[in-house]
């Protein structure tokens, strides 16, 4: 009867040191996720305008060649 194995007591130590541990760490692994993602979406809205603008720069010339009717543009 000379087993080795864990007891009760140590698996519940164990698995409630892992549930501490976890819920410190799970929301700055979320925050980390968001931060990343919102970057990427503003990388990739901000190449969308920069090719519109490019563009538009192609087909009408320099923007300050660009006629703005009403528009408080300055010239």
């Amino acid at each position: 009867m000379n087993k080795k194995c864990f007891t009760l007591a140590e698996v519940l130590i164990t698995l409630s040191i892992l549930g501490v541990v976890a819920a410190i760490m799970i929301p700055n692994v979320i925050k980390s996720y968001e931060e990343k993602m919102y970057v990427t979406k503003l990388k990739k809205e901000y190449s969308i305008l920069e090719n519109a603008f490019n563009i538009a720069t192609i087909e009408n010339g320099p923007i300050t060649n660009w006629n703005f009717k009403n528009s408080s543009y300055p010239t």
